[in-house]
Parts: structure tokens; C-alpha cells; sequence
């Protein structure tokens, strides 16, 4: 019995491993053919040299993108005509041009003139008697250190008292010069009197023309080294303490010469002339404060008939003072 049971189960076995084998073994193939063609995908090969994500890679494609406009936009900008900025010049103000006025002669009280044989005529034959002078016949700039005169030096002078206005008429004499070397030294002089009188008005003036006949004598006394002299002598003028004043413009002809008819040496004005001189100066001043108030104009007549009438305005004194013999230097030229 027990046999027959044993038959029984192992007949219910194989029938049950009959009937379910075939339902397991297809669903083990259905089983097998959906995991297979996962197992057969490769992984994504990632390049361990290669930094650069697909993001990255997304941003490197739009910087390209970014760059190659850029480009274009800097070939477009190129074609155009680049206009370059425009740099602003500071220039200087040239000096304003002075206000000159008219004045008596006290203007001259503390005036002061520096200068050769002009200002020595105008020292003897002008009517300025208040002003003091420091001149001499052949001065110079380059002298004048080393100059007395009555027994005084510049530095006495410019150290005896506090000036208000000093003048200086200097160069003739120097024409031959080296132009440096010349202007070098009317440099110094301005420097000394700057220094001994830091509050003076310092009024350069030009130097006087010669007449055409006495340029023709072929030295180099010419209106052209002159006007060179007096043209640099100008530039030192700021017109707030430093005056350039240039009194040829009452003495010269149509051609820039000194009239002939001023002259009987064709360097010196004749005697009568330093009057007109002086009245000029008069005219052609700038105004100074006194005692608060600044002056602006003349209160009296610049000269009297009694001073235009005194002997020293005759011509026959120009003459024998243009032409004294002991006035000319080895050149022959009475300066």
C-alpha cells in the first residue's frame, strides 16, 4: 500500500513537471529576451581628458556663437572711419594790454631811468628834472655792474631808495654783440633790479631807430638789429608789474626809420625833441595807487612856457653835444 502511494505521488509529479515545464520554460525565454538587449546596451564612454560636460559644451558652442559676432561687429566698426578724441589745448592768455593814462610829471618823483646816450640827452635836455638817472654815453647791460657814474654803481642806486618806477632804455650799443650773449646779460640786469626793487614798476623802452642815412653806413647799427633787440626786450613785459612802451611811433617815418629831420647825427633826436620826448612819457603811464586812492589822469599842465624857453633846448646845444669830438668811441659812433 504504501508502494502504491509512493507510485501514485511520483506518477502526479512527473505529470505536474509535464504539464508546468513547458509554462516555465516559456516564460523563462520571455524572461530572457526583454533582459538581454539591456544587458547588450554599452554604457556612455566618458573621456576622463575631457573637462567638459555636455553643458559645458552646450556653453562653449554659445561663447563661439558669441565670439563670432563679436567679430563681426568689430569688422563692421573698423570699416567706419575712427574720429580720435579730441584733446583740449590749455594755452596761456596772452597779457592783457595795459590801460595806459595820462599823468603830471610828479608821476616821476620816484622814477628812475637806466640808459645810454638817449637817456642822457633825456636826463640833460628833457623836462623830467625830478626823476634820478643812472646813464651814461656806450652803456650797456652788459656793463652796467661793473659802471660808476658820479661816483655811484647800480647797486647804490637801486639800494638808496624805494623806487616807484624805474626805466630803461638799453641795447643800441650792442647791436654788434652776440645776440645771446646780449640778451643773457639784459636778462641779469632785470634780475638785480627785480630784486633791489621787488615793488617798482619797470617800464622797458624801445630803443630809438636810426635814419636811413645812417644805416647806409654799412655796420651793424641797423634798425633790423634793433627792432631784434627790442622785439626779445618786449617779451619780459607781463603788463601787471613789467611795461613795454615804444616812443618810435612819434618819431619815426612812413618807412620805420628815424625822421631825418629829428636828427643831425641820424642816432640822437635833436634837443628840442627830449621835450616831446618827455611829454609822451606823460601820456603813456599806468595808474598807481596813492594812499589809497589810484591816480588816473593829470591834474596840471604837464609843462610851462618859462621851461620850453630855457637855453637848453636850442639846437645849437644838440649840435655841439651830438658832434663833441671826445663823444665818439674807436668805431667812429657817438653812442
Amino acid at each position: 500500500m504504501k508502494k502504491f502511494r509512493q507510485c501514485i505521488y511520483t506518477v502526479l509529479l512527473i505529470l505536474t513537471c509535464f504539464i508546468a515545464s513547458p509554462m516555465i520554460f516559456k516564460q523563462i525565454w520571455n524572461s530572457s529576451k526583454d533582459v538581454a538587449p539591456a544587458s547588450s546596451k554599452k554604457p556612455p564612454v566618458i573621456d576622463i581628458h575631457n573637462k567638459n560636460s555636455d553643458s559645458d559644451k552646450d556653453k562653449d558652442k554659445n561663447k563661439n556663437e558669441d565670439e563670432d559676432e563679436n567679430s563681426d561687429a568689430t569688422e563692421n566698426t573698423s570699416d567706419e572711419t575712427t574720429v580720435p578724441p579730441t584733446e583740449e589745448v590749455t594755452t596761456e592768455p596772452p597779457p592783457t594790454e595795459p590801460a595806459f593814462v595820462e599823468s603830471d610829471a610828479s608821476y616821476f618823483d620816484d622814477a628812475l631811468f637806466i640808459g645810454d646816450s638817449r637817456t642822457v640827452g633825456l636826463n640833460e635836455y628833457g623836462t623830467l628834472k625830478n626823476a634820478d638817472y643812472f646813464c651814461s654815453v656806450g652803456l650797456a647791460s652788459y656793463k652796467i655792474e661793473n659802471e660808476y657814474i658820479n661816483g655811484y654803481s647800480i647797486y647804490d642806486m637801486l639800494s638808496s631808495k624805494q623806487y616807484g618806477k624805474i626805466y630803461i632804455m638799453l641795447g643800441i650799443n650792442e647791436c654788434g654783440n652776440d645776440f645771446k650773449y646780449t640778451m643773457d646779460s639784459f636778462t641779469n640786469m632785470m634780475s638785480i633790479i627785480e630784486e633791489y626793487q621787488p615793488d617798482a614798476i619797470i617800464y622797458i623802452m624801445s630803443n630809438l631807430h636810426v635814419t636811413a642815412i645812417r644805416q647806409a653806413q654799412g655796420d651793424s647799427v641797423t634798425n633790423e638789429n634793433i627792432n631784434n633787440i627790442n622785439e626779445a626786450q618786449a617779451t619780459f613785459a607781463d603788463n601787471e608789474k613789467i611795461f613795454h612802451i615804444d616812443v618810435n611811433e612819434i618819431f619815426d617815418d612812413s618807412d620805420g626809420n628815424l625822421m631825418a629831420e629829428c636828427s643831425n647825427d641820424g642816432v640822437h633826436v635833436l634837443a628840442k625833441y627830449y621835450e616831446t620826448w618827455c611829454e609822451w612819457l606823460c601820456l603813456n603811464t599806468v595808474p598807481v595807487e596813492t594812499d589809497g586812492e589810484i591816480t588816473t589822469e593829470a591834474d596840471t599842465e604837464i609843462f610851462s612856457e618859462t621851461e620850453t624857453e630855457t637855453e637848453f633846448y636850442s639846437d645849437e646845444n644838440t649840435d655841439e653835444y651830438n658832434y663833441d669830438e671826445n663823444n665818439y668811441d674807436e668805431n667812429n659812433l657817438y653812442y
